[in-house]
């Protein structure tokens, strides 16, 4: 178990450093088409943390899928759960995402929809990938059996 603390900490630490620079770019991008022009520091202060937080939990947690005894379906609930959890209560913390029902809903399956496709692509991908290794493996070993006869 500690090796997966570890790899936790070690994959949120490459993560966070990621969340302030996209953080910085969005406020950039509000900024040039005029939606924010002005931030107080306090509230820089307080978003720079909280999207570092995020960053580090969302770049961890994906360490579920490295625990052998932990089914693929468990690690995909664990690991979309806790996304989920880290982004509604960051995105609510800093007042990004309204606190009314069709906000939530709307967040909601948004979250869903792309989690799904995304953890799909990555799925289909590795699979494809694995299966091209796996004949090439089947390929050497028909070949190397042929040589020894």
């Amino acid at each position: 178990m500690r090796r997966y603390i570890k790899e936790f900490a070690m994959r949120g630490m490459v993560a966070c450093g990621f969340g302030p620079v996209i953080w910085v770019i969005v406020y950039a991008i509000l900024n040039a088409v005029r939606v924010v022009e002005t931030v107080s520091v306090a509230k820089v202060v307080i978003e720079i943390i909280s999207v570092t937080v995020l960053a580090f939990i969302a770049g961890g947690i994906g360490v579920v899928y490295k625990i052998e005894k932990l089914p693929l379906v468990a690690a995909t609930f664990i690991h979309a759960l806790t996304l989920y959890a880290d982004y509604i209560v960051i995105y609510l913390m800093n007042g990004w995402l309204g606190r009314e029902m069709l906000p939530l809903v709307i967040f909601t399956v948004c979250f869903i929809v792309g989690f799904a496709a995304i953890w799909l692509a990555v799925y289909f991908s590795t699979k494809n990938s694995a299966n091209k290794i796996n004949e090439r493996l089947s390929s050497l070993k028909d070949f190397e059996s042929k040589q020894q006869i």
